[in-house]
Parts: structure tokens; C-alpha cells; sequence
């Protein structure tokens, strides 16, 4: 564990004790004088660390971290093992003024009320020097700015809050209308360029710390999504939700400037240590430090760690609660395979009964990014093979045919169950990969120590080709994807196009919480999740000829519902009785 990190956890430490302060830190903090919080700098680091831990990064709660799949949920890219577990209800619920935005809600105002109080009073100090105010500073500003996004692209306009508010403050002050969504992204734009200025070269985001390059990785994400729902969106109520068809030019283009900036820069490069495609990508999640983070949210086993492994982990393993995230068979489409075939080229219509497959054409020459993403029938993990197939057929001495869901067979010297382990054939038959430490043998509950990427250059790339096909420079943007797939080991482009760059995109960053977000500020978001029952597979399999039977099955109970209103969450009318100037959103 390098310096940086320790430093990091160390002050997660010392929050447990800071953190029973904080809600008199956003209400009136007069359990401590401002002039002991920022006379002290354990005391102002703990404050921030606190302020870290309170974001959204990776929503690590729900019962045993489940939350961490809530936006692939949301998304259609994996589902949760259980309709109970909370990432499930993102899609299974109908969002009305009534039922408020559910578990995808965010209304981050204790963090912005801690961060504008350390603004107001941390240049006060006496105790210390200008370089350091000046660098806790912006490192608070990029973690406002952050927080906003996050209300942002899940409400639209909200409150803009920059100062302390008091309770004998005047009503317009207490009770604040929404700003528009237009208004958020340019504060947002707007910090960002102004603590830019003063930020230093250090590097220090893979090690959980913001840093300049942070900071110009959420310009370049944020500034994308701003044009594109100025691209593709409408202007509504009044303006609180939308962005003028005027600036969608102006956003493109401080996406392409800030992402040229960072690939520039000449500090960040794809992960490429390793021949194997598959392998290479596979570390690129679990070789911590290295040149593709640009920020991390970082964790340490014991000390803080979570529980990916254990609750991905596919049963049959050490793993004491298993397979909580399986994979739909509709995010598989997109990955094509390594000879040039769409992904969607073998048809839905010929997954019958009637015909068979060899599963390392069907799922083994795919894209390496699939096979380091999804657990699929015979991958190979920590020694042994992970098995999804609910029965074996096989001719017995009779010369009969048999279809066999229990005991032992010998395939070719190995012992080979006639099925597999319920667990995993419950849902889709498949099951994320990603990020799943192997060498974590007995993965248990809370013991996970990878870090989870915020920012990566990889992303960057995409924002660039996105950012720079919309300009019109188009042959910028084909070797941007280019990069990516050859990095990949995929056939590389000879031109460019807008459903080019979004497949990539979805490919490329699976499972990593953004195709949701990109769905919706694509506003494509029905074609995917509104009226689609969403897939999975049956696995069984053949050992006269080593190959399977696949057939479709219906992932989910019943059919996802994505009206237009939902490119929005509503506005909780319990936050509406407290503040009657906030207005609700379109559609509710």
C-alpha cells in the first residue's frame, strides 16, 4: 500500500471519531469553535475525509454493500440475485410525485452545507499558510461541483446553495427555487476552470485524493452530458430541466478542449502490461496505481474494505453469500466478436431447442472485454470451471437419451456434474466478472480491497470521440475508438459513426455505472428500458457432441417501464412541503 493511500485511509480512521459531529457540522457548528476545526490540521483533514466519504462515488449501501449495483440495474446491464434487494426496485417501480425518486435519490445538501462552511471559515486560520488554504480550497470546490452533478443528472435544475445558510436567514434564502439544469452545469463548468488555475501538476487522484486532472476529467464528463441533452433533449418548466440548443456547441467543445487536455498531458495511458487481452483487461481493475486512474475511491481490506467479491463471486466457491449480480443477456449483444461478427448476429430466433452451440465460439471469441466482464458457462476461475447449465443430456448404454439433473459424469477423465450450483442458473445463467479479485480466496463481507475507478483515461478517450464526432472532426474521433479496440484486440474501425461510438462506449465502460446516465442524456433511454422484457439464458448441456442447447428466457418479471418523464426523477413532496419554491418536475 503506497504512502498516499495509507494517508488517505488513515484519515477514514480518524473520521469515525470526527464523523459523531457531524450533524451539528450542518446545522449550527457550535460544539467547536471554527477556530480550533481550522486551527488543527488533523482536525480539517478528518473534516474533509468526512466530506470524501459522504460521496456518491459507489453507493456501497442496502444490506451487505448490495447498492453497488444500482445503476448497472437501473441500466440493464446486470440485474440483483432477489427482487428484495433494493438495486432491483430501480426498474420495478413506477416513480410518481407520490413515491418519490426511490433508491436512485440523491439530494446532497448536508455535504454542500459542510463544504460551504469549510469555504467560509478555513481562510480565517491563523495557523496556516495560504498554499495549504489555497489547496483544501479547491479540493472542496471539485467535491461541491461533484455533488451537484450528481443531483444534476438525476434532477435536472435543483437549489443552488454557495454560502451557509442560517436559520434567521430571510425566507428567499431558507427556501430557495430551483436553478436550472442549464445554470448547474455552467457553476459546475465554472468551478472547475477557476480552481484549475490554481491547482498544482501533482498526481495524486489514483490515490483517492482530487487533484488537477480530477478536476478536468469531470469538465470533460460533465460539459458531454450538458451537450448532449442540449443535443437531444427539450426545454422544460420553464427551463429547470434542459439545455439551450445554443450552447450545445460551446459544451462539445470544452469536452474535446479538457479531454485533449488530460490525453495531452502525457501522464495517463491505456493499461497495456499484458500480451493476453483478456488478462490485460482483466488487471487493469486490480493493478492499483496504475497510468489509466485518474481518480480513485480507494479501500483497503480491514481497514475499509467492501464486499464485491463475496457478493459476486459465482457459487461453487469460497464466497459465503454468491452470484448476487447476474448479467442480462441484452448488454451481452453488445460485444462483438474478435473475427469481425456482430454481436447481434446470431439471431434470438435461432436460440432454440433444435440447435446447438459451441460455447467457445458462442461466448470465447468475443470481445476479451466480455470475457474479462462476464461469467459465462466453463470460464475458468481460481483453479477450477464456473458452471451454469441446469442439466446434462447424454445416450446411456440403451442407446437411449437422457437428460440428467443430478449426480456425476466423466468427460474425458474429468468429473463433470450433470448440473450446476441453483444459484447460478437462476436468473440469466451468467454473472459479472468485472473487477473480481481471483487471488481473494475466501471472499467474505466487508474484505474487498479493490479500488473503484471514478475517473479513468479510458473514459476520456470516449468523451474525446464523442466530443469530437459532434464537432465534426471526425477523424479525431475514429482513432480515439481505435485506440480502445486495439488496446482491446478488436478489428479496428475504418470509419466512424454515431451508434459506433456508443456501442464502444457500453462495451467499454460495462458495469461501471454509466451506460444508465448515457441511455438518458442520449435520449434513447425507451428503447432499451421501456416495454423490454429483458433476457437471460438456459444453459444445457449436450456430452455426446460438448456442446449446448441455448434458449432465451425472461430475465425479469415482468416488462421495464421508462415513460419520458423519467429522464428525470421527481421532486419528493416531502422536500416540496418543506420548501413550497421548489417546483416539480415534468411529467409527475
Amino acid at each position: 500500500m503506497n504512502i498516499m493511500k495509507s494517508k488517505i485511509l488513515l484519515m477514514m480512521l480518524l473520521l469515525t471519531v470526527f464523523a459523531s459531529c457531524e450533524s451539528q457540522l450542518t446545522k449550527t457548528p457550535d460544539f467547536i469553535s471554527e477556530e480550533v476545526v481550522f486551527e488543527d490540521k488533523s482536525l480539517t483533514e478528518a473534516y474533509i475525509a468526512n466530506i470524501y466519504n459522504d460521496m456518491l462515488f459507489i453507493n456501497l449501501g442496502g444490506q451487505a454493500q448490495l447498492n453497488m449495483g444500482m445503476i448497472p440495474a437501473a441500466g440493464a446491464e446486470h440485474i440483483n440475485f432477489a427482487n428484495w434487494q433494493t438495486p432491483n426496485e430501480t426498474y420495478r417501480r413506477s416513480y410518481t410525485a407520490a413515491s418519490g425518486p426511490g433508491p436512485l435519490n440523491y439530494w446532497g445538501y448536508n455535504s454542500i452545507r459542510d463544504i460551504n462552511y469549510l469555504l467560509e471559515n478555513i481562510g480565517e486560520s491563523t495557523s496556516f499558510d495560504e498554499e495549504y488554504i489555497l489547496e483544501k480550497t479547491n479540493e472542496v470546490r471539485f467535491l461541491r461541483a461533484f455533488t451537484y452533478f450528481q443531483m444534476v443528472i438525476r434532477f435536472g435544475g435543483v437549489p443552488l446553495i454557495t454560502s451557509v445558510q442560517n436559520v434567521d436567514d430571510p425566507e428567499d434564502i431558507l427556501y430557495p427555487s430551483r436553478a436550472t439544469e442549464q445554470e448547474i452545469y455552467e457553476f459546475i463548468q465554472a468551478e472547475l476552470e477557476e480552481i484549475l488555475v490554481t491547482m498544482s501538476d501533482g498526481k495524486t487522484g489514483a490515490s483517492g485524493r482530487v487533484d488537477k486532472y480530477t478536476a478536468l476529467a469531470l469538465l470533460s464528463r460533465s460539459s458531454l452530458y450538458a451537450a448532449s441533452i442540449g443535443n437531444f433533449g427539450e426545454i422544460g418548466s420553464d427551463g429547470v430541466v434542459g439545455i439551450e440548443p445554443g450552447s450545445v456547441d460551446a459544451f462539445y467543445q470544452k469536452s474535446y478542449d479538457t479531454s485533449k487536455e488530460l490525453i495531452e498531458s502525457g501522464l495517463f495511458s491505456l493499461y497495456n502490461k499484458h500480451e493476453d487481452k483478456m488478462v490485460n483487461f482483466t488487471q487493469l481493475f486490480l493493478d492499483e496505481g496504475n497510468d489509466e486512474v485518474i481518480f480513485a475511491e480507494v479501500f483497503e481490506p480491514i481497514v475499509r474494505g467492501h464486499s464485491l467479491d463475496n457478493l459476486a463471486t459465482p457459487a461453487g466457491f469460497l464466497s459465503t453469500w454468491n452470484s448476487n449480480f447476474p448479467v442480462l443477456y441484452d448488454i451481452v449483444e453488445q460485444f462483438d466478436f474478435v473475427d469481425g461478427r456482430k454481436g447481434t448476429d446470431i439471431s434470438r430466433d435461432d436460440l432454440t431447442a433444435d440447435n446447438s452451440w459451441d460455447i467457445h465460439d458462442f461466448f470465447g471469441n468475443r470481445d476479451p472485454r466480455f470475457r474479462a466482464s462476464v461469467f459465462y458457462p466453463e470460464s475458468t476461475w481460481q483453479g477450477g470451471l464456473v458452471y451454469f447449465h441446469s442439466s446434462t443430456f447424454y445416450t446411456n448404454e440403451a442407446g437411449e437419451r437422457v437428460q440428467a439433473t443430478s449426480g456425476t459424469f466423466d468427460r474425458n477423465g474429468e468429473a463433470w456434474p450433470a448440473a450446476c450450483h441453483p444459484r447460478n442458473a437462476r436468473n440469466t445463467a451468467l454473472l459479472l466478472r468485472k473487477k473480481l479479485d481471483e487471488s481473494n480466496l475466501e471472499p467474505i463481507s466487508g474484505r474487498s480491497g479493490q479500488d473503484f475507478y471514478v475517473f479513468r483515461f479510458g473514459e476520456t478517450l470516449l468523451n474525446f470521440a464523442e466530443a469530437a464526432f459532434y464537432l465534426g472532426k471526425t477523424g479525431e474521433a475514429l482513432d480515439a475508438i481505435n485506440q480502445l479496440r486495439d488496446r482491446a484486440g478488436m478489428p479496428l474501425l475504418t470509419e466512424i459513426s454515431e451508434d459506433a461510438i456508443r456501442q464502444e462506449r457500453q462495451v467499454e465502460l460495462a458495469f461501471e455505472s454509466h451506460r444508465f446516465w448515457d441511455l438518458i442524456r442520449w435520449r434513447i433511454a425507451p428503447q432499451y428500458l421501456d416495454g423490454v422484457r429483458t433476457k437471460g439464458l438456459v444453459f444445457n448441456y449436450d456430452l455426446d457432441t460438448d456442446k449446448y442447447i441455448i434458449t432465451l428466457k425472461n430475465a425479469e418479471g415482468e416488462e421495464r417501464t421508462f415513460g419520458p418523464e423519467r429522464y428525470y426523477l421527481p421532486i419528493s413532496l416531502s422536500l416540496i412541503a418543506d420548501n413550497p419554491n421548489l417546483v416539480q418536475n415534468p411529467g409527475y
